[in-house]
Order: C-alpha cells, then sequence, then structure tokens
C-alpha cells in the first residue's frame, strides 16, 4: 500500500461527512423540541411503554442493559435508575442543527435536574437525538459543565453569540450508532472499580465494554459474570499527563453479597506497575465463576 492510499481513506471519509445533509434553526426545532417533550412526560408519568416508544432503541437497549445489571425488573424500575428529566422553559437555546440521522439541542442557563434552584450555575445542556424510521427520537443529554471555563460562561451571560459551535463536540455526527447487544441476566451481579489515571482504558468483559479515560469509576458489569468461564480483556493506552501525575492503572471486581450487611467478595484483581501501556498480549483472562478465590495479577 503506498503512502498515499491512506490518505485518500480519510480525504473519502471527511468528504462522506461533509455530504451529509444539515438542517439547523426553525427548520429541525420544533420536531426536536416536541420528541424531548413526548419522552419527559414519559419519564414524569412514569409510563413504560410511553417511554420506549419516544426513546431510541439504541437508548432503550443500554437502559435494559444497565438495570437487569443491577439485578432489577426492566423496565419496572428504569424510572428508579434515571435522574429527573431536565426542564428546558427558561433555558437559552444556542443550536438546533441536524447532521444526517442525527441531531441535537443545545441550551444555556440553569440546567434544573432535580436540585435546589438556589444552588444551579450556568451551564451548557446538549440533548441529543436520532432519526428512526423518519421521525426524530430522543436519545440522551448530556451536561457541560463551565466552572473550567469562567470567560465562555461569562460570554454567554453578556448575551454573546456562542464562537464553539463549529467544534466537533458541538457537532452531530452525522450517524447514529447502532443498538449494543442484549446483555444476559447475570449470573453473578459485579460491581466494578476502573482507575485509569493517565491511560485511556477499554474493559471487556464477555463482549461488553466498559470504557474510562484518565478517570476513576464505579459501575455494574453489563451482564455481569456468569457461571463458568469469563472472557476479561484489557485495552490500554499511555496518555500525555503533566510529569508530576502519577499513572494508576487498576482493575477491581465485587460480586455483590447475597444477604444484607454482607460484604461482597473480590473475584478479581489487575494491577499494572509498568511506565508505558501493558502489552496486549499480557491483558486477556479467563475467570472461571463460582470463583474458589480471587483472580490476583499484579503487572510489573
Amino acid at each position: 500500500m503506498s503512502l498515499r492510499q491512506p490518505l485518500l481513506l480519510v480525504l473519502a471519509c471527511l468528504t462522506c461527512a461533509a455530504s451529509l445533509p444539515a438542517q439547523s434553526g426553525e427548520e429541525v426545532r420544533p420536531a426536536l423540541e416536541l420528541a424531548y417533550a413526548r419522552w419527559r412526560s414519559a419519564v414524569e408519568a412514569r409510563d413504560a411503554k410511553d417511554w420506549a416508544s419516544s426513546i431510541t432503541m439504541h437508548r432503550q437497549v443500554i437502559t435494559r442493559n444497565m438495570v437487569i445489571s443491577q439485578g432489577l425488573a426492566f423496565p419496572k424500575s428504569v424510572f428508579d435508575t434515571m435522574l429527573a428529566p431536565a426542564e428546558t422553559r427558561g433555558l437559552r437555546l444556542l443550536e438546533a442543527q441536524a447532521v444526517g440521522d442525527t441531531a441535537h439541542l443545545l441550551y444555556f442557563g440553569k440546567v434544573n435536574m432535580g436540585d435546589a434552584p438556589d444552588v444551579i450555575p450556568e451551564n451548557l445542556l446538549m440533548l441529543k437525538f436520532f432519526r428512526e424510521n423518519g421521525a426524530w427520537k430522543f436519545d440522551s443529554s448530556k451536561l457541560i459543565q463551565l466552572s473550567t471555563q469562567p470567560e465562555r460562561r461569562a460570554k454567554l451571560l453578556a448575551g454573546e453569540p456562542p464562537d464553539f459551535l463549529d467544534l466537533p463536540e458541538f457537532t452531530p455526527p452525522g450517524k447514529a450508532p447502532a443498538p449494543p447487544p442484549l446483555a444476559p441476566v447475570p449470573d453473578h451481579i459485579t460491581g466494578c472499580t476502573l482507575q485509569s489515571i493517565g491511560y485511556e482504558t477499554t474493559l471487556i468483559v464477555n463482549g461488553q465494554e466498559h470504557f474510562v479515560n484518565d478517570s476513576i469509576i464505579r459501575l455494574f458489569l453489563t451482564g455481569g459474570l456468569r457461571n463458568g468461564g469469563n472472557s476479561i480483556q484489557l485495552k490500554v493506552k499511555r496518555l500525555d499527563v503533566p510529569k508530576e501525575v502519577e499513572p494508576v492503572l487498576v482493575v477491581d471486581m465485587f460480586t455483590k453479597p447475597e444477604a444484607r450487611g454482607e460484604k461482597g467478595n473480590r473475584v478479581f484483581h489487575y494491577e499494572y506497575k509498568g511506565s508505558q501501556a501493558p502489552s496486549a498480549d499480557k491483558t486477556a483472562w479467563t475467570l472461571s465463576m463460582p470463583a474458589a478465590q480471587e483472580m490476583n495479577i499484579v503487572d510489573k
């Protein structure tokens, strides 16, 4: 393959993205607002049927997988696992835009998601939508904190037009992601702590992916762990971080205790003590459940 061929592939991808039809402003705004209002009404009424018909299949499967992975009933427990829907009245609409089968509404103001009104700062709220079978459906919301961007917040408070709408993170991608696979009901409900400071890490357990980037997260493994063999794989990329930041890569998995008051059992522990990203041939394992003892790996 010549050096020219990869460049042509990149240019072809950029051309395809640029050719996707884009809509903005009043052309797409009413349909998106109506789609969000339908979803919000279903959540407030705790109507599982209306919720399912007003949200994308992509988000419905993600929500279903999350609920059953905690040992809860779906769809009965859907409304017990989510924050209050954000109220958009009183917020300033910065942009309504659609590219291909993806779209968003971007707002600025005091985004109330169940907090006390007097302690809510001004931030950005992005509502994301996908078009399914010719109709726009709500997918998800993203609260973008401006605490580390006081100049941007000050300009928006002063009524200045936003100067960041052309950035990639504020542009719909054009193509909606496919729904993830349905996760099985877990044999063992399993919590996981992922410490990934200075690394971009993807944890794959029985084909289900969990991602963390230079952060620490706690989650329930999608699909939990099953009886028998469980495939575990890490894909790790070292990040450029300040010299004073000490990289940390630790993975812990705990099964849920059978009775209240009992402690969960740690069944898997991985700790990396190298300076670069661990090699791929050393980050794949099989964990047998029920575990006779913890699988403890320290990679130096």
